[in-house]
Parts: C-alpha cells; sequence; structure tokens
C-alpha cells in the first residue's frame, strides 16, 4: 500500500458511505444480508473507510475480519485470513490470555489456536485441516474450507461474521483453479456472513461483480468511492488549517484540480499551510508563491511524493516493454480536448491498433470515455502528464533549473487564468460553455445526447428569481434555468414546465442547473417532464469536458 489508510480523528467526511455499511449490517440482524462493493481509484480512501467502519462496530453478535489482498503469497493470505478470525472471536468474548499488558503481536497463531481449541473445537478442526492442505500445497482445498469457516463459526457461537477483502481482484493472483466461481458458490450458501469488497480497479471490479460473479450481481451493492464533493473538500481544509491563513481562491483551484481527492489536498495543503505559518506576515506574502512552492515540490521533484506515485503508477500500470505504444498516447490525451482527431494531432497515430490502446487504458482505469472525449481519469495526473512528464522527457535542453522555472512559470500562468475566468458570475460561465457546444454526443447519466452548436446564446431576463439563458440552433430553442442561491423546488418546477414557447419559437429543450441542490419531488416532476438536470458534478464534468474549469461552490 502507497499510504496507511487514515483513522481515528484524521479520519474526516465519508458519512454517506459509512451510513451504508451501518444500514447494511443492521439489516442483518433482522436476516437481511446484502454484501457490498466499493469500488473507486487508488487512494480514494477505501481503506481508510472500511477501516474506520470496523472501529466503529461495536456489536457482540458481530465477528469482523479484515484482510488486505496486497500482492502477498496465497499461503500468507490464509494464514492471516485464520489468524485474524481466531483473534477477532477471542476479542469478542471480553478474556485475555496474558495477563501482563500485551500486545497484539503477541497473539500468534499458536497461542489462538490453543485458547480456541475448547471454546470452538468445530471451526478449529476445520482451521487445522485447512493448514495441513496449505502445507501439502492443495491450495484449492484450503480456500473453500476457509470460506466455509465463517458459517462453522456461526453454528458454534452464533455469532454473524462480517468479512473485508481490500483489493477483492488480487484473489486472481492465487494460483486457484476458479477463485470467483468458488467464492460465489459459499456466498449462495451462506446467509450469516456479510461480504464487503473494495478494488481500486473498477472496471475490473464490476467486470468480476457482473461476469465471474453473475448470478450474484444484484447481490453486491457497489458503492463508489470518489473524491470529496466541494462543500466537504473545503470543511476538509478548514479543519486541517490549524490557524493557517488561505484564500479561497487558493483552496478551490486545488480542489478543482484534485477534484477533491482527500490524499492529494491533505498532501499540498499541508505544504501550503505550512508555509503559511512560517511567513512573517501573511499580508505582505504572495500567498500563490506557497502554491507553486507546494507544488514544485511535490509534483516536480524527483523526491516529490506525488511525483513518486505518479512515476510508479506508469511502471505499475504500463509493463515496459508496453511504454512506448501507451505513453505517446497518454501525452496526447492530456494535452488535446479528447476528440479522435484532436488526439492525432498531438502526436498519437489513430487507427485500429490505437483504439485497441484506447480500450485498454479504459480497462485499467487510467481513461474514461464520455460520448466523443476520451479523458484521462485522474486529473491531477493528466496535469503531471502534461506539465512534467511530458516537459522533462521532450525538453532539447537538459537543464534542471530551466525545466523547474518552466514548470512554475506553467503552473502560474493556468493559476492566473482560473482566477479571471472563475472570478465571472457562474451565469456567465455556463453561457460560455454553451457557447462551446458544436454537435457532440456525450453521456448524461444512462442516455447519449448530442449538443447543438448553437446560433446564438444569450442572457435573457430572469424568470421567477432563476437566471435564464435562451440558445437558438434554427428553429430549436433551448432554455436553461439556473438557480443559485436556494434549493430548486416543487414551484420552480412548475413554472418551468407550463413555459411552453420563447416568442414564436416553440421549446425543445429545457434545463434546470440547481447549483444548491433539488429537493426530491422537484426532481421527480422534472424527471417525469423530460427535463435535463445538472447538478454541479453533472454540470463540472461537461465543463471538464469542453476543457473548462470546474467550479467550486
Amino acid at each position: 500500500m502507497f499510504i496507511e489508510p487514515v483513522t481515528g480523528k484524521d479520519f474526516f467526511g465519508r458519512e454517506d458511505v459509512l451510513a451504508t455499511l451501518h444500514k447494511r449490517m443492521n439489516a442483518m440482524k433482522g436476516g437481511y444480508r446484502q454484501n457490498l462493493a466499493l469500488a473507486g481509484p487508488m487512494l480514494s480512501g477505501k481503506s481508510s473507510i472500511l477501516r474506520h467502519f470496523l472501529k466503529s462496530v461495536n456489536e457482540p453478535d458481530f465477528i469482523t475480519l479484515y484482510v488486505e489482498l496486497s500482492g502477498e503469497s496465497f499461503d500468507i493470505f490464509c494464514m492471516r485470513f485464520i489468524t485474524t478470525l481466531l483473534y477477532q472471536y477471542f476479542r469478542s468474548t471480553g478474556e485475555k490470555i496474558f495477563n501482563e499488558h500485551h500486545s497484539r503481536e503477541q497473539y500468534t497463531f499458536g497461542v489462538l489456536r490453543e485458547y480456541c481449541a475448547e471454546k470452538i473445537p468445530k471451526t478449529v478442526r476445520a482451521v487445522d485441516t485447512a493448514v495441513k492442505h496449505i502445507e501439502h500445497k492443495k491450495y484449492d482445498f484450503a480456500y473453500e474450507i476457509i470460506l466455509d469457516i465463517p458459517a462453522i463459526l456461526k453454528s458454534e457461537t452464533g455469532k454473524n461474521t462480517i468479512v473485508i477483502f481490500d483489493e477483492f481482484h488480487n484473489l486472481a493472483n492465487f494460483k486457484l483453479k476458479k477463485p470467483f466461481h468458488t467464492f460465489g458458490k459459499f456466498i449462495m450458501l451462506q446467509k450469516n456472513t456479510m461480504y464487503i469488497v473494495s478494488s481500486s480497479q473498477k472496471t475490473l471490479l464490476k467486470d468480476i461483480l457482473s461476469q465471474k460473479l453473475s448470478l450474484l450481481f444484484g447481490n453486491f451493492e457497489v458503492v463508489d468511492v470518489e473524491g470529496f464533493d466541494n462543500k466537504t473538500a473545503l470543511s476538509f481544509l478548514s479543519d486541517k488549517a490549524d490557524g493557517a491563513i488561505v484564500s479561497d481562491k487558493i483552496k478551490k483551484y486545488v480542489i478543482q484540480l484534485t477534484r477533491g481527492n482527500p490524499f492529494y489536498l491533505n498532501a499540498i495543503f499541508k505544504k501550503i499551510f505550512s508555509l503559511s505559518r512560517s511567513s512573517d506576515d501573511v499580508r505582505k506574502t504572495d500567498e500563490k508563491e506557497w502554491l507553486l512552492a507546494a507544488l514544485a515540490e511535490l509534483l516536480y521533484e524527483s523526491g516529490g511524493i506525488l511525483n513518486q506515485y505518479f512515476t510508479n503508477n506508469i511502471n505499475f500500470f504500463l509493463e515496459k516493454g508496453a511504454r512506448k505504444k501507451f505513453i505517446p498516447m497518454i501525452i496526447a490525451l492530456s494535452e488535446s480536448d479528447g476528440k479522435m482527431k484532436n488526439i492525432a494531432s498531438h502526436g498519437a497515430r489513430m487507427g485500429a491498433e490505437e483504439g485497441e490502446l484506447l480500450r485498454n487504458l479504459q480497462y485499467m482505469d487510467l481513461v474514461y470515455k464520455n460520448g466523443i472525449f476520451y479523458k484521462i481519469e485522474d486529473k491531477l495526473f493528466e496535469f503531471w502528464i502534461k506539465n512534467v512528464y511530458s516537459v522533462k522527457t521532450r525538453s532539447e535542453i537538459d537543464d534542471t533549473d530551466i525545466k523547474y522555472f518552466e514548470f512554475k512559470k506553467r503552473v502560474e500562468d493556468e493559476y492566473n487564468n482560473f482566477c479571471v475566468i472563475t472570478s465571472q458570475p457562474i451565469i456567465n460561465i455556463i453561457t460560455d460553455l454553451f457557447k462551446s457546444f458544436n454537435g457532440e454526443k456525450i453521456s448524461l447519466g444512462m442516455n447519449e445526447r448530442k449538443l447543438p452548436c448553437f446560433e446564438s446564446v444569450n442572457i435573457e431576463k430572469p424568470f421567477h428569481g432563476m437566471f435564464k439563458i435562451q440558445a437558438k440552433s434554427g428553429s430549436n430553442v433551448w432554455v436553461c434555468f439556473v438557480k443559485q442561491d436556494d434549493f430548486f423546488n416543487e414551484d420552480d418546477a412548475h413554472n418551468i414546465i407550463a413555459l411552453k414557447n420563447e416568442g414564436e419559437f416553440k421549446i425543445s429543450k429545457k434545463i434546470i442547473v440547481p447549483l444548491k441542490g433539488i429537493e426530491n419531488n422537484a426532481f421527480l416532476m422534472a424527471k417525469d417532464n423530460n427535463l435535463w438536470i445538472f447538478d454541479v458534478p453533472q454540470l463540472n464534468e461537461i465543463l471538464r469536458l469542453f476543457g473548462k474549469y470546474e467550479i467550486v461552490i
């Protein structure tokens, strides 16, 4: 693991995911078992969420078992599973083996087995059988017994088990005949064991659930773990500031650059806050220099933690022999607008082979496709590729000082541009976005939509307290309503639905942008009447597709 999970007082947010985990655990008390799958990129906080959840479980009728599949051998995985299960059972009894101050390391497999032999003899006999199979390299037999142990423990103790497999997709690395098929068989039989799996390879995880565990896909609730939303990200930074004073402009720039990734935010602002506190007079200091210094140290310098992480990412996902094929494509994606024809204009040939490269990059979750656009999944990684990796590998002058100052100049120019663009009213930003449409197809929810090339886009008089944008393409008129200061409610929905014409033209499409959120009944009314809803995450996704800065409010 690149970094240890965040626990205790350092853990922040994720109330929605934790609420889902506790809801499913409580439902199991009533006899309803729902397995969960957490899917999200590396460093998005999945392991931290799972560890925090385990710390919060205080249920005498549950045994919790967490196993990280991090590349160890099958022997180690099995012994870790067995020993952790025995230890968690021992903890649930409230007893102590050692009278003196004891550490977890004292509870070895041998010690725990001896303690549990009288308490749960059937479980220990199953453990002994599994260990013998492991010793004789009969891994498939050992695997089946291990998966059966929670049910045996339930029969002896009456306690349900919650089993967590972190980086679940790595089961495929063990020399087992059908690891997922076997896993699925036991899930179907065990109604008193709840499984929570997680994976940093989202596409692969969903592929495993929908294909290799096809009969069970409906029995796994998939929870996507992404970066913090804007409000949570701002609260997170306020919580971490510890007296440091940094403007909202700096915060918002980094939030949209990192898309709220908690690890990135913490790494960057730990440095920025440190520079802020060390400044003699904050008022006389150009805080932009703190930003540039922090990003240069973390992203550009060879020892920078983010530079090392992204370099390792390339080495991990792209084997040495394949890098010559993939790297030009990744660089072209970082420098282009993501449309096929423009990817080619940035140095990547586009043919059948390159199409296959893009599909492979999508499968590795390095790239995603939305309509006609291809984008690098991780926005900060895209920034690093464009402003660090590409510059270092393409520069004609091999002078580290020149490259360093070139990097800082690039970042400064982008930050200055961000400040200019985002200082405009949001209605102007949305109007500019509509002017960028040129017949592109994009995905909105489950549907693919075509965005017209408008002949005119104008800000109209406010409509019942909402900003209004009118966009015309021939006889087609689109109208966008932006509510900025309050929740979008039923009255707003009624007023918009009742509006049929714009002058002599019939309105062909209505879009609502509820910047503060939308009430549930209003949401249902809008959907029933075929209104498009661009909430802040959806709006930001479209802004990113069209090369615009995302809004942070």
